[in-house]
């Protein structure tokens, strides 16, 4: 007597708890398959053949894909590879087009000629050592140099680019047809780095202005138009880097964190305008101040300086090197000095800062030069900002003149020097000095001399040039390390290494002032427990989440989760699973990450409230990711998928959606020998109801390896019609008129391709899916044996999908069906938009048969793709065992799309 029991399949690996029966007679539902790849799984319980992968371009080498996401109809995709940077915009990298114009002596190898002196009184441009253009300003007066180019009446309308490197900014540029004009491109500042800026010209004679007002030299090391070619734009990262790179996004700007090298900014100042530059912070983070006896002696308050110190402190490390800035320090003076060289009118010194009473509050005013103005000392109650009020005048130069204010108990500021209307010429030197309190300035290493020498750049005037012990080192050089994992989080720009974590001033991305009071102010804090981790990411969630190698740790106020404050901030751990060197990615307000051991994918998750908790997503298929990850993405339509990019090649994909409780793992794979690298995801077009994916891909192709980018195809575009995108690498074609071959195969040369075209898959004499070898980047189309004339199509290469079922375990009468044996004869199914040869099945993948190729008594006619399948069950070759599986496969470009499975399961009673 044998026992009968129906079961409906639900397609996927792993498990999905949401199914919509439509009997309630079925007996059983199998939950999981033993095997499933390249079966895209949707969350209601369908699977399709996974949607091809369109060929975009050649990338130099292996490469990490960023998003760039300014709005989600405005994107880009940034691609990082070993020494570059390239822009693809609407699927395409930025490319520049053959111009004639030229820059003469853009190099700067040997002087400035051809770059007019236009330097302000006060301001200097030389020639520097090493194929440089120095600026030095005065504060006010600016080091200008210009030159006019011209352009030929044919390259007027082209757009051209400028390329121009800063080997120590910022400076100033201007691009204008008048001298000094900004009407091409506005003025702009232009920090250390590289930058590849569009414009068009459209006059016949064009000016280039370089300037810069600082007290210190900045460098150009070269301005020259762009040549005809693929904009790439230097980098420091090389390939053993692309993995730990860490970013995240505030308007035009990618700010990019990556151990061991100095931060980054990627700018874009127009859609075909990139720049990729150092991110500086100029007053901090810093460390603890000096508490030993060694003193700084500044050589001068401003400009480029030699600092000494008393005995033995510095390090060669602490220096510039090719890739990164050199430490910054902070010195804090005895007393008060500030300076100005007036050139100009509304010209003024910093402030002095004036307490105490009687004699404590005298100091000096000293003003020399030959000059014709009325100087003007003001002082404010308020700030070193002012509002200000005129306290004395002079017309004459004057030496050590004593100035007693008698405001006992107040604290007054003074600054000196020129209000407008009030300068006719010259050059007035002026200096206030104060024996009490002190000023905090800044410097930047530039040269290392020695252990107790070196070389800085003032950013902020020094207060004085006597020796004090009273300075502080920056936290971030090459001697101290730098930032490994960044993130925007509540109005500030996050920072963290093995040194702790830097939360900047509100909403000043590039400033850690310690001198900002209140709320707003910077945070600089330790990570109090544990072992010195390296932190691998940060997610901006409820929390702020910091991803250790030992333990996952949230950033806190209270359990109100208030702002972070100065004066409100704690970190404490989360989890303690640890995390692997591999972005996270946020789903709403839960993240997810993967494990220190690199196999394990955990989704952070609040669901009491008041603390994150670590979920294995991986823990009904803990092999899924396995032998590693190594780059994570989130996509969020049309279902909310996470690629997981793994070291073998392979991608784990797993469909998630919390609220229907579902979560369901498979494998995506592509061509063999062939392997998926990185993975980016942007928004989709609008109406699309997709996100664009983008994976990076490694192919073996004529024998050689290359590296391709290449965009998920729209499940949309991949239901059968003229064009069925389901081939990867795929090109699309157009034949005018329509045409046995097709061309622009370059990418394939010497591969096996297979065609979709004018609504079918071609096939060969055999019935089966036909191949093209790919010869001077063409094929020759053939159909059935014959010559085939194409219209439109796409052409590329082939892959598999298959779907093995776990054991067929569905219960018996009073027991378990395991270990009996059983076999099934029939197969139903439920299919939607699927090629009426699309989906084999059998028992095993040895032994596969078609759909049927007759239907209600008529033959299907060839290159049918069924809208709607639901018909009779029909005969499946089954075997007694008590291992029975069913087995399905589809092979592109043969659309299938598979929405149930039915299958009456016979068993033999127990002996």
């Amino acid at each position: 007597m044998g026992l009968e029991n129906v079961a409906l399949v639900a397609f996927n690996r792993g498990r999905v708890s949401r199914l919509a029966l439509a009997r309630t007679d079925i007996k059983r539902v199998a939950f999981s398959a033993d095997e499933m790849t390249n079966y895209m799984p949707r969350v209601l319980g369908s699977m399709s053949l996974r949607a091809g992968w369109g060929y975009l371009g050649a990338m130099p080498s292996a490469p990490r894909i960023i998003p760039f996401v300014f709005a989600t109809a405005d994107t880009a995709l940034l691609e990082f590879t070993n020494g570059a940077l390239r822009i693809w915009v609407s699927d395409a990298l930025v490319t520049r087009v053959a111009v004639g114009t030229t820059i003469g002596n853009g190099s700067f190898d040997t002087d400035l000629t051809s770059w007019t002196d236009g330097d302000e009184a006060g301001g200097t441009s030389v020639w520097v050592t090493g194929g440089y253009m120095g600026l030095t300003g005065n504060g006010t007066a600016a080091a200008v140099r210009t030159q006019a180019v011209t352009v030929a009446a044919g390259d007027q309308a082209l757009e051209h680019a400028v390329r121009i490197v800063v080997e120590r900014g910022p400076v100033l540029f201007r691009l204008g047809t008048s001298s000094g004009g900004d009407e091409i491109l506005a003025e702009a500042e232009l920090a250390t780095g590289e930058h590849s800026l569009a414009f068009t010209p459209n006059a016949a004679t064009i000016h280039f202005q370089f300037l810069s007002r600082l007290k210190r030299q900045v460098l150009v090391d070269s301005c020259t138009i762009e040549a005809a070619g693929v904009m790439s734009i230097t980098s420091p990262y090389v390939t053993a880097d692309l993995g730990i790179l860490r970013y995240d996004q505030s308007a035009d700007v990618i700010f990019v964190a990556c151990y061991g090298k100095q931060q980054r900014k990627v700018e874009r100042r127009a859609t075909r305008s990139w720049s990729l530059v150092r991110y500086v912070a100029n007053d901090g983070p810093l460390r603890n101040p000096n508490f030993g006896p060694i003193t700084l002696t500044p050589s001068a308050l401003s400009g480029n300086i030699t600092l000494t110190a008393s005995s033995a402190l510095f390090k060669s490390t602490m220096a510039p090197s090719t890739d990164n800035d050199g430490a910054l320090m902070r010195i804090t003076s005895t007393g008060q000095t500030v300076t100005a060289s007036v050139t100009a009118e509304n010209t003024f010194t910093n402030a002095i800062r004036v307490e105490g009473v009687g004699a404590q509050r005298t100091f000096t005013v000293n003003i020399a030069g030959t000059w014709a103005a009325t100087v003007t000392l003001q002082r404010s109650s308020i700030s070193d900002t002012g509002p200000w009020t005129d306290a004395s005048s002079w017309t004459a130069n004057q030496t050590n003149v004593a100035i007693s204010d008698g405001f006992d108990n107040q604290i007054i500021f003074y600054r000196i020097g020129v209000k407008t209307g009030n300068f006719t010429s010259g050059t007035i030197a002026l200096s206030l000095n104060y024996i009490n309190g002190s000023i905090d300035g800044y410097v930047r290493i530039t040269a290392f001399t020695s252990s107790v020498q070196v070389s800085a750049e003032v950013i902020v005037d020094l207060g004085s040039t006597d020796a004090t012990d009273d300075w502080t080192e920056g936290e971030w050089s090459d001697r101290r390390g730098w930032p490994s994992a960044t993130a925007l989080y509540e109005g500030r720009l996050w920072w963290a290494s093995k040194t702790g974590i830097f939360g900047s001033v509100s909403d000043g991305f590039e400033s850690f002032d310690e001198a900002v009071e209140g709320d707003s102010g910077s945070l600089n804090r330790e990570v109090g427990s544990g072992p010195v981790d390296t932190i691998n990411w940060m997610l901006p969630l409820s929390r702020l989440i910091l991803g250790g190698e030992a333990a996952e740790l949230s950033c806190k106020s209270t359990s109100e989760d208030e702002p972070l404050t100065p004066t409100n901030f704690q970190i404490k751990p989360d989890s303690t699973q640890g995390s692997a060197a591999v972005n996270a990615a946020r789903i709403d307000k839960q993240g997810v990450f993967v494990q220190n051991g690199g196999t394990r994918v955990f989704e952070l998750t609040r669901e009491n409230g008041v603390d994150y908790d670590a979920k294995d997503l991986t823990v009904l298929i803990p092999e899924i990711c396995e032998p590693s990850v190594t780059r994570l993405a989130v996509q969020r339509k049309p279902d909310t998928r996470i690629h997981c990019v793994k070291s073998d090649g392979t991608v784990a994909l797993a469909v998630l959606d919390r609220a229907e409780n579902v979560l369901c793992w498979f494998d995506v794979e592509t061509r063999a020998g062939d392997s998926v690298l990185d993975v980016a995801v942007l928004p989709g077009a609008s109406g699309s109801g997709e996100d664009a994916v983008y994976y990076a891909v490694q192919r073996t192709v004529n024998a050689a390896t290359v590296f391709h980018l290449e965009r998920w195809a729209l499940e949309s575009d991949c239901v059968g019609g003229t064009v069925n995108r389901q081939a990867d690498a795929y090109v699309t074609f157009t034949n005018a008129p329509a045409s046995a071959t097709v061309t622009g195969l370059g990418h394939l040369e010497a591969e096996e391709v297979v065609v979709w075209t004018d609504g079918k898959a071609l096939e060969d004499a055999n019935g089966d899916i036909a191949t093209f070898t790919v010869n001077g980047a063409a094929i020759s189309l053939t159909d059935l044996g014959v010559a085939y004339v194409a219209t439109t199509g796409i052409v590329g290469v082939a892959y598999r999908a298959r779907w093995k079922s776990t054991k067929l375990a569905y219960a018996a009468q009073g027991g378990t069906a395991l270990n009996q044996r059983k076999k099934f004869e029939h197969l139903g199914c439920i299919l939607d938009r699927t090629h009426h040869k699309g989906l084999r099945y059998g028992p095993d993948f040895d032994n596969l048969s078609p759909l049927p190729a007759i239907e209600r008594g008529t033959a299907v006619a060839r290159g049918t793709v069924h809208q709607h399948y639901d018909e009779d069950a029909f005969e499946f070759d089954g075997t007694w065992g008590a291992d029975s599986r069913l087995c399905l496969q589809s092979d592109a470009p043969r659309n299938c799309t598979i929405l149930a499975a039915t299958m009456p399961i016979e068993e033999r009673a127990k002996r």
